[in-house]
């Protein structure tokens, strides 16, 4: 296909890029879904887990993907404020954000009301999410990445269930 020719599908060169980081993010958002869902009868040790465990699985298989939609600077492109990019890693996020407000003992909803809360559970995943970073970029290729990843996610997952951080809300 000819680069002209992409104006066919997509009015401009930023709709295309819009379009490539929703679909990164829908790929992302399937994996993470679909394990949660399998989780579904487990515990809540597992059910936590399952979400971090298939975005990793997701990222180390799709690292320009990951990268697109994390980290990658496209010259000369902003994506649409509250446009379909932010829908999009919303659908990621919530499958995640659910079992996490369970551990603390409430709904989704009361978690996204609660800033707090929202930010206790931004910070937990943004601990996993930056391991994942660090392997789906090569950082961690010295070492083994995926058991630091397991380490840290077990640790944080029976932090999280212990009495005292679950009663807190």
């Amino acid at each position: 296909m000819s680069a002209p020719a992409l104006y066919t599908y997509f009015p401009s060169l930023g709709d295309l890029f819009t379009e490539l980081i929703v679909q990164s993010y829908k790929s992302l958002e399937g994996k993470v879904t679909d394990a949660c869902a399998d989780a579904e009868e487990s515990d809540l040790e597992q059910r936590l887990a399952a979400g971090p465990v298939a975005y990793r699985a997701w990222a180390v298989g799709h690292r320009r993907q990951f990268n697109l939609i994390f980290f990658d600077q496209i010259s000369g492109y902003t994506a649409p404020a509250d446009g379909p990019t932010v829908s999009a890693q919303t659908g990621v996020l919530q499958p995640i954000a659910a079992q996490y407000a369970e551990a603390r003992g409430c709904s989704l909803p009361e978690l996204l009301a609660d800033a707090g809360l929202l930010d206790d559970f931004l910070g937990w995943w943004g601990a996993f999410h930056g391991i994942v970073a660090l392997e789906v970029n090569h950082h961690l290729d010295w070492r083994e990445p995926e058991a630091i990843f397991r380490r840290h996610l077990d640790t944080s997952i029976r932090g999280l269930l212990s009495t005292d951080t679950a009663t807190r809300h």
